[in-house]
């Protein structure tokens, strides 16, 4: 985001933020299987996909909204253009692959990946 766009901007985007059972291992998955990188805030980031993530004092915390009767399909939700070369780039890399890459009658294609802790990202667009 451009400096300008941010002097504009009253309100900028933020992480969402992760409770994970292992914040070591779960930065590892990120980086190794989504190419993410990790800055000296914490912040796991790469291009529009924004994490902050928190080590559980409990493991039985963690609750993706992604398991719940009636919740989301995802956790996470990011918007691209490049559904395919991602797809195939994460296959590669050993990520898991929670929803293989469909195609909507209206167009949208999307894919879900699973972190270590269960919880899913979507990667939707419309090409």
């Amino acid at each position: 985001m451009s400096e300008a766009t941010l002097t504009q901007s009253k309100i900028q985007t933020g992480p969402t933020i992760l409770l994970v059972s292992n914040l070591e291992a779960s930065r590892a998955y990120y980086q190794n299987k989504l190419g993410c990188t990790h800055d000296s805030c914490g912040h796991t980031t790469r291009e529009g996909l924004f994490l902050l993530m928190y080590q559980a004092e409990n493991p039985s915390d963690l609750k993706p909204i992604s398991k719940t009767n009636g919740g989301p399909p995802w956790d996470i939700l990011v918007y691209t253009n490049s559904q395919e070369e991602l797809y195939e780039e994460f296959i590669t890399k050993g990520a898991v692959v929670h929803s293989p890459l469909t195609q909507s009658e209206s167009g949208w294609k999307e894919f879900i990946i699973e972190d270590i802790d269960g919880y899913r990202i979507g990667f939707w667009g419309l090409r």
